[in-house]
């Protein structure tokens, strides 16, 4: 958590004509958002996602399926990402609605120079797969909505 902008930078740094998309939930990405200066300073054209629902949604998950539910200090609130970006000379924009993706990441894209792409998420949304607290990855359960969708049918 944090570690995706910086990340992204470093790649940017190498590879300067490469794509490079940093992708974070809106609590990593609070972690690291100081370096939109970097970004601005180093004329890096980084494109960033950020998944904003509002939690520190690995935490929240994890205390909802194995903590019966007790949520406790996963509410993370946090600025308004596309004037913060704004801010620091960065264009940005929010995604509310799917129909919408596709045409913002295109935008982002075509932009010549750092954009970010602030993506509003329903906060009760799970994400899988996902290794269980204590666990290791031959444990990692999958989404029980699509556990079965890759089996082909007879």
């Amino acid at each position: 958590m944090g570690y995706e902008l910086p990340a992204a930078m470093g790649v940017q740094a190498g590879r300067p004509g490469a794509p490079v998309w940093s992708i974070a939930g809106d609590g990593g990405f609070q972690m690291p958002l100081q370096e939109l200066a970097t970004i601005t300073e180093e004329k890096l054209p980084v494109k960033i996602a950020v998944f904003n629902n509002g939690y520190l949604g690995m935490v929240r998950q994890w205390q909802e399926m194995f903590f019966q539910n007790h949520l406790k200090a996963v509410p993370i609130p946090g600025p308004d990402y596309v004037k913060l970006a704004q801010a620091y000379g960065i264009e940005a924009l929010r995604v509310e609605d799917r129909e919408d993706v596709m045409a913002a990441l295109r935008q982002a894209q075509d932009h010549d120079g750092p954009f970010l792409i602030e993506f509003v998420v329903d906060p009760t949304t799970n994400l899988y797969p996902m290794v269980p607290p204590g666990g290791s990855l031959a444990d990692t359960l999958e989404d029980p909505l699509t556990q079965n969708s890759g089996q082909e049918q007879g």
